[in-house]
């Protein structure tokens, strides 16, 4: 801190943090202002809520108001009392006894008045110290934000993660479920391929559980890095003109070079496993869906959050969410009581549709939710240029390859069980087990924009 400089500035101008004068300031809710480093890293480490440093009332962390005038205002100070100094406290000229005023920005070196008419520095383009010193400065303003923006980027990508994380041993476990209930419908002689099929289930989940657990450790070590570089770049505010000059090309180095090693987050998808046997088995329940033309039509909306499947008729005006997703619903003609059933539905290349079954009621309701009990769905939804496979309900995110072309439905209604499977792979996508049906059942396939 230059005690000189301090001493001279009004108290609005100094930081409540760092008892020094402003860095790139912003003003909170509440009205109080800091260095926008200051009070970023101050509510990274505080608890939640956020609260001022000063008069310790809540502020919502996004609220932060540039204060262009006080940045003006310390710049002019500073710069009114380096032209105040006198001689002895500035750099002076050994060869001509006059202050060095002007920055070459090719020597990275500061002249004089006649040093800069010299043959070594004719042809260089000068700058007054003070310019030179706002530019570079504003400089390391941008790379602090860039850095800081990545960082907040990191930890989003790191809770993301984590979360996957933690519950990534838990869908394995599911998934396992799944596949040792399917493996008792097909015959004994299949045992060993059961046996290969968890077995490699097991390896490949594993292995994902190993690669998400050390992207977590990386992006939690990055995490720490970016916020010791943006603290590197902090104290570069605070340094002599001459000391910035010499030491800023390295740290900018440094810092753009540890933004193009940030990791990503995963996406794991595990590998598609033919059952042997499966579509044969199926295949002696095979019944044709017709569609009902008489059922209302419906335009359905799905919401991005992947809570809501709201349905309005065609002659309403229904809002919709800007980010919802227009589908066109189709409803079977038939109803299924009892028995065993199995239907393919070609979803084509599509990422976006909905296959399954439905309570029967469900056709005279507009209030229909993703997480209501009797809906019984598989759904492809692209999200963030990737296309994800869901069940509904209860609402489930499947880590396995997108089925393209023909989907099958089946229904086993005494057993209480429904199930997806890749027509083209003979594979299982999902199925809901230990079900209780009482109710008519009737097939729901639902299109959306390609």
């Amino acid at each position: 801190m230059d005690s000189t400089f301090v001493q001279n500035v009004p108290s609005e101008l100094i930081c409540h943090i760092c008892k020094d004068y402003f860095t790139d300031p912003f003003t909170i809710s509440c009205g109080h202002s800091f260095c926008a480093p200051c009070i970023c890293l101050l509510w990274e480490d505080a608890q939640h809520p956020a609260r001022c440093p000063v008069c310790r009332a809540v502020s919502p962390r996004i609220y932060l108001e540039k204060i262009i005038f006080a940045e003006e205002q310390v710049h002019a100070i500073k710069k009114s009392i380096s032209c105040q100094l006198p001689n002895s406290a500035k750099q002076v000229c050994r060869t001509h006894q006059t202050a060095k005023d002007l920055f070459c920005p090719i020597e990275k070196n500061l002249l004089c008045g006649h040093c800069s008419h010299s043959p070594g520095h004719a042809t260089h383009r000068h700058s007054p110290i003070s310019k030179a010193t706002k530019h570079y400065r504003e400089k390391l303003l941008m790379q602090m934000r860039s850095i800081w923006k990545n960082k907040q980027r990191n930890q989003r990508n790191l809770n993301r993660e984590y979360n996957l994380f933690r519950g990534w041993q838990g869908f394995i476990n599911l998934r396992m479920i799944m596949i040792r209930a399917e493996y008792p419908k097909v015959y004994q002689y299949l045992h060993e391929e059961k046996q290969k099929h968890l077995e490699t289930l097991a390896i490949e989940g594993k292995i994902i559980f190993n690669q998400l657990q050390r992207n977590v450790a990386r992006m939690r070590h990055m995490g720490k890095l970016l916020r010791k570089m943006y603290q590197e770049l902090k104290e570069m505010c605070y340094k002599t003109d001459t000391d910035l000059f010499w030491n800023l090309g390295d740290i900018m180095k440094r810092s753009q070079l540890m933004q193009l090693h940030i990791p990503q987050p995963m996406n794991p998808q595990l590998n598609t496993w033919t059952i042997t046997g499966m579509s044969e088995r199926l295949n002696n329940f095979r019944v044709y869906i017709t569609l009902d033309h008489n059922i209302s039509n419906y335009r359905v909306a799905l919401f991005e959050d992947l809570i809501h499947l709201q349905c309005s008729s065609d002659h309403q005006d229904m809002p919709h969410s800007p980010a919802s997703l227009q589908y066109t619903p189709l409803w079977g003609a038939q109803t299924f009581t009892s028995g065993k059933h199995y239907w393919e539905v070609d979803v084509g290349n599509s990422c976006n549709w909905i296959v399954g079954l439905c309570k029967e009621s469900w056709i005279n309701r507009n209030d229909m939710l993703l997480n209501s009990e009797d809906i019984f769905l598989l759904l492809c939804i692209k999200v963030n240029d990737l296309c994800r496979l869901f069940s509904a309900s209860p609402l489930l995110l499947h880590y396995i390859q997108r089925p393209q072309g023909w989907i099958g439905v089946f229904l086993d209604y005494e057993c209480g069980t429904v199930s997806f499977v890749n027509v083209a792979k003979s594979s299982l996508i999902c199925n809901f087990l230990s079900c209780s049906f009482s109710f008519p059942l009737r097939p729901f396939i639902c299109y959306g924009p390609k």
